[in-house]
């Protein structure tokens, strides 16, 4: 029969031991430096046979003051958004649809030119296991900075070596007109720049089209006049499944989806951007079509529904195939 006395001893010994132990182990197992950066953001979804690749460039800050609206309304809408009070951070998505037949992006984000907050849709295509050069069409919504800039290199040279580049006509037109350059003022004379570097780079592999053409089965132009001259959306479909690719349609979504009448200084045409708006968004909740755009939280796809007077944008559900 065991010693009562010496059984307890033994399990106090032990019991004295297990407190030294935790004294001898680190106190945090988790321990590292803070990141301080996001990793590459890709994302992919199934369209029918289609597959499309969302991309985040990056962002770019603009001032709540250009939208075109009273500052105590734009405020109060931002801040119900969940949107800091200060400049509004707006992302810069590039799409990248794989129809099987053909590797098409659609915009290609700001590069470097937007400063070093955008500019990293290389090394999203490296992520997603896409060398530039098996880029077969590039498809511009139109010729400002945050979507022109990221078809050139740092050097002046194409970044899709053997891409065509496709612009609506409307906006070649404009962008690329002496005249019209020279009638801008002169704090606007810089929006010129991208469509001159494009041009430098690409030449003949500059393929304008009309608003509404077909550019490749399963792609079509959507007219989408306002924000620019030559503004298209992007309707993308394989069988049944569609996808409309917005652009800059829309530019703040706490304030533009409630209150699609909201434009932004930058819009061409003021009117015709509103209204163009309204009519995009009016067809997408009619016929149930998810949308696509440049400057909606990554991965910038989802679905609209109408709530009374309102918008509501549905993000689309992360997907894992």
């Amino acid at each position: 029969m065991p010693n009562p006395t010496s059984t307890r001893r033994r399990f106090l010994q032990a019991g004295a031991a297990l407190t030294i132990v935790p004294a001898l182990l680190p106190t945090a197992f988790g321990k590292a430096p803070i990141a301080g950066s996001q990793v590459i953001s890709v994302h992919r979804m199934k369209l029918g046979s289609f597959e499309v690749t969302s991309m985040l460039d990056g962002f770019i800050d603009i001032p709540p003051a250009v939208l075109q609206a009273d500052p105590a309304l734009v405020k109060s809408m931002l801040s119900a958004g969940g949107w800091p009070d200060g400049p509004m951070r707006l992302p810069v998505n590039t799409f990248l649809v794989n129809t099987g037949e053909k590797l098409v992006l659609l915009d290609a984000g700001g590069a470097k030119m937007l400063g070093p907050t955008a500019g990293r849709l290389p090394q999203c295509l490296a992520a997603a296991g896409v060398d530039p050069a098996q880029i077969d069409e590039v498809y511009i919504t139109h010729m400002h900075g945050d979507h022109l800039h990221g078809t050139v290199t740092p050097e002046g040279g194409r970044m899709f070596p053997n891409a065509i580049l496709r612009i609506a006509k409307d906006d070649m037109d404009y962008w690329t007109n002496p005249e019209v350059e020279a009638k801008a003022p002169e704090n606007q004379k810089g929006r010129f720049i991208p469509a001159k570097r494009a041009v430098a780079a690409y030449g003949n592999q500059i393929k304008p089209f009309r608003l509404g053409d077909e550019l490749t089965p399963g792609i079509k132009s959507v007219e989408a006049v306002g924000h620019t001259p030559g503004h298209s959306c992007y309707m993308i479909q394989s069988g049944n499944a569609r996808l409309l690719a917005i652009g800059d349609t829309l530019h703040v979504a706490p304030v533009q989806f409630p209150r699609p009448e909201i434009t932004v200084a930058f819009d061409w045409d003021q009117s015709k951007a509103r209204a163009t708006r309204l009519s995009i968004f009016d067809t997408v909740v009619k016929e149930g079509i998810p949308i696509a755009a440049v400057h909606l939280p990554f991965p910038g796809i989802g679905v609209l529904r109408k709530k009374g007077s309102e918008f509501v944008f549905d993000p689309v559900p992360w997907q894992l195939f």
